[in-house]
């Protein structure tokens, strides 16, 4: 930018040169700005998402770095993916860990793409302690409904916590009058779209972290407390916090595995991975060439050995402590 001469010579020169630098960012970023009802700002340091991305990537790195960038599945699940056998080892903390780790390198691209433009315009419009919230609830979600849905034989990635992202944005403003919301619809769209057609895809995970995204947005945030200063409502930060500290006895549970849990539940346990069990088999072609059209399985006395009736044969499942897949023998 030119300046005229004054008398303060260099001193206005630089004065005129900065305005000119302001002038110029100005107008880009009013060139690319989102075109929304109500104009928030631009989103600042987003500490919580950074900080969450950052333990994400971590992890990912040690996994690559130990097992290489394309694990197998046996890898996968003793890095800390979630599957079945999760339930019959009791290895519950994989719940959690599994959101961390991920398949391959456009796996964790994907995931962090999504993460970052979401998560900072939500930690902007909503603060810090709705992020954490939304972050811890979303990560169990994903992991249970991952599991209870999918029946798979492992499931990583932090695509449950990007889909609570979103569906706490959604819950905050689901007119889309913001940047936020707008962002969150059409990732929302996009994403529940490719969740339903594209193979390997855990759509219980992607499903439960969607859930409860949405419930920490209405339990966390009140539409109807507007004024000026907050024309798309305010947060409630008693129920963020609470929020926050409900999840710690999950996560302790997790941690200390079935050890903390009543004799009585050791059965319920033994019969839910019977029932998960029958639904992985039933329809399943071993790598033996065996095909199971149905199956019915029972726990025994030790829930790491389910007794199982294969279309009238006789097998043996046994779950492994080391990676939590199961093996499988049959009656000659």
């Amino acid at each position: 930018m030119r300046t005229k001469a004054t008398d303060s010579g260099v001193e206005d020169g630089w004065h005129g040169a900065r305005i000119g630098a302001e002038t110029r960012d100005r107008a880009r970023r009013a060139e690319t700005r989102i075109h929304t009802g109500i104009d928030i700002g631009e989103p600042g340091r987003a500490t919580v998402t950074i900080a969450f991305l950052a333990l994400t990537l971590a992890a990912t790195i040690i996994e690559f770095a130990t097992f290489g960038t394309s694990p197998t599945t046996s890898e996968l699940s003793r890095s800390g993916g979630a599957g079945v056998g999760v339930v019959a080892t009791g290895a519950w903390w994989k719940l959690l860990a599994s959101n961390l780790l991920h398949a391959n390198v456009l796996h964790v691209a994907m995931n962090a793409f999504v993460i970052y433009l979401t998560g900072r315009w939500l930690e902007h419009l909503a603060g810090r302690a709705i992020m954490v919230a939304t972050i811890l609830w979303s990560a169990i979600a994903a992991g249970v409904f991952g599991i209870l849905v999918d029946t798979p034989s492992v499931s990583i990635g932090a695509s449950g916590v990007a889909f609570g992202i979103v569906g706490c944005a959604i819950a905050i403003d689901p007119r889309a009058r913001t940047a936020t919301g707008l962002i969150a619809r059409q990732l929302g769209v996009v994403n529940v779209v490719i969740t339903f057609i594209a193979p390997g895809i855990s759509i219980g995970g992607h499903l439960g972290g969607l859930a409860a995204g949405l419930a920490v947005g209405a339990l966390a945030w009140s539409r109807t407390r507007r004024d000026d200063d907050h024309p798309v409502g305010r947060p409630r930060r008693a129920a963020a916090a609470t929020l926050v500290a409900a999840w710690i006895p999950f996560a302790a549970i997790a941690v200390a595995g079935p050890s903390v849990l009543p004799g009585d539940l050791a059965h319920a346990r033994g019969t839910l991975t019977a029932s998960l069990l029958e639904r992985q088999l039933s329809g399943a072609t071993l790598s033996s060439g065996l095909k199971i059209d149905t199956a019915s399985c029972t726990a025994t006395s030790d829930l790491l050995v389910y007794d199982c009736d294969l279309d009238g044969r006789r097998g043996t499942v046994t779950f492994s402590t080391r990676d939590d897949q199961w093996s499988l023998a049959t009656a000659r």
